[in-house]
């Protein structure tokens, strides 16, 4: 590799293990000076996210700093100005230095090229110092850490990294978030649902939310038999299927990278509880429109099976990923997380909603708060709510409700119902319970012939085949209740008597 440079310098200053890091001192040269030169390219390479950090030499990095700053407050970088800033600094003779500087600025033309290059280098540093971390990390028996924590901190290091020019950005200026929300409110008025966040596939839900926002902490709670994974995975399947269809279409060929005009991409459902084959059966059984009960019991005729192999077949190639571990560790369902969204940019694609089912059967993987279950549940929804602001993508986190739901004659759930942990709440962005008052008037049908009876078989026929998603934490707007259409047969979410907006199904 060419590390020539058109001024010698001072060895003294580097040491052996650094001059074996991967660096070319004379792109970082020649960068330099053509900015000098050319003030017009200071921007252009301002917005290729090249940073100070990415360069090599000390006083490159300072030189480079100064040129962005004095650029940002509207002033013309020139030798002169420059040599006065760093006429104390005895690591080189400025007066020489800028000259020689400029007299060997690479060509506008190749000045990206430059860029890259220098940027390259700087990446295969951090992943020397990355591995480095690792050998430490693995040799060091004596320091109390787990495997698993060690995994997880070099996802994260490698994750960082592969943000380009993100890693070192630590704090974006009020401009830079003003122009994201533009971009946003502006991507809601363009869009046909006018949603700014990703659409769930159900209009009366997705109105109530705005869709499903980026780096949302989602917590989808109810008592067991309200249908919390069925809605779930309708969500995810919805969304999955949506991707694929207009990848199909030809509507799309790749997700742009940090782009939200495809909100569409793949889905990670991380199913704690129920298997893989569990899970894809009832997705298929909801599109086939065949009972899962029914398919698992053998009670299908020629036809429906018929049909349901053909709409197996036409969902393979669904972009939903299921992760099948049972107990999963926290750090270990975010390393997974990190690997299958950097699988999918591989292939032009993008992670766009994380799903864990359910919060109660992740573990922390520590000792550390053995027996302690608030503790446990409270540092499982902080790194289910880091891995969203990390990936970028809404996370949907199911979570059991407490028995005292059951105790009281208004069953209707309420945020001081979450299990286990005031951090559930705390942590979250939107929290949603769902709630079937079907299921509870069915347990307590009064006695044939009387008046009570009458009154709950009213409230039947009104409560039949309904399910109420009750919103009752939104920081983005309003908390609302959204009623939906819940047919059991099929575990099957839809919206409530508007059949124009319900998800078409497989024939």
């Amino acid at each position: 590799m060419e590390q020539s440079s058109p001024i010698i310098l001072n060895q003294n200053q580097v040491s052996d293990r650094q001059q074996e890091l991967p660096h070319n001192l004379e792109a970082e040269q020649q960068l330099l000076g053509a900015l000098i030169k050319n003030n017009e390219l200071i921007d252009r390479i301002s917005q290729l996210g090249l940073k100070d950090f990415h360069f090599y030499e000390a006083f490159h990095q300072e030189i480079y700093e100064k040129i962005i700053q004095m650029n940002n407050n509207g002033k013309a970088i020139t030798i002169l100005f420059l040599k006065t800033l760093f006429e104390t600094n005895d690591v080189f003779d400025s007066d020489s230095y800028f000259i020689s500087l400029v007299a060997n600025a690479s060509h506008s033309l190749v000045i990206k090229d430059v860029a890259n290059e220098i940027y390259e280098l700087s990446i295969r540093r951090q992943l020397i110092q990355t591995a480095e971390s690792l050998e430490h990390s693995s040799y060091a028996l004596s320091e109390d850490r787990e495997v698993s924590e060690i995994i997880e901190e070099t996802e994260i290091q490698l994750y960082e990294i592969d943000q380009k020019g993100q890693s070192g950005k630590s704090f974006y200026n009020f401009e830079d978030s003003i122009a994201e929300s533009i971009n946003a409110a502006a991507n809601a008025y363009a869009s046909d649902d006018g949603l700014a966040g990703l659409a769930t596939g159900f209009s009366d839900l997705d109105k109530a939310l705005g869709g499903l926002q980026k780096s949302d902490l989602i917590i989808l709670a109810g008592r067991p038999a309200m249908g919390k994974t069925s809605l779930a995975s309708n969500i995810a399947f919805n969304i999955a299927k949506k991707f694929s269809d207009e990848i199909n279409n030809n509507e799309i060929t790749t997700v742009k990278e940090n782009s939200d005009e495809n909100k569409f991409g793949a889905v990670a459902f991380f199913s704690l509880e129920m298997s893989a084959e569990q899970l894809s059966t009832r997705i298929i059984s909801d599109q086939a429109g065949v009972s899962s009960s029914d398919v698992r019991q053998g009670k299908i005729d020629e036809r429906e099976i018929s049909n349901y192999m053909k709409v197996a077949e036409d969902l393979k190639n669904v972009p939903l990923y299921i992760d099948q571990t049972g107990a999963i560790p926290i750090g270990v369902l975010s390393s997974r997380a990190r690997r299958l969204s950097r699988t999918l940019k591989q292939k032009k694609q993008e992670l766009s909603l994380i799903v864990v089912d359910y919060l109660q059967l992740a573990t922390t993987g520590s000792d550390k708060y053995r027996g302690n279950v608030v503790q446990e549940i409270s540092q499982i929804t902080q790194g289910l709510k880091a891995l969203a602001k990390e990936l970028n993508v809404p996370v949907i986190a199911l979570s059991q409700l407490s028995r005292n739901v059951e105790s009281r004659d208004n069953k209707r759930p309420q945020l001081s119902d979450l299990r286990d942990s005031g951090a559930i709440e705390q942590d979250a962005d939107i929290v949603m319970f769902v709630y079937r008052e079907e299921y509870y008037l069915r347990r307590d049908e009064p006695d044939a012939g009387t008046e009570q009876h009458i009154d709950w078989q009213n409230k039947m026929t009104e409560a039949h085949g309904k399910a109420s998603v009750l919103i009752e934490k939104h920081r983005h707007g309003a908390v609302k209740s959204v009623d939906m259409q819940f047919t059991e047969k099929f575990t099957r979410f839809s919206d409530l008597a508007r059949d124009e907006f319900i998800p078409e199904r497989m024939e």
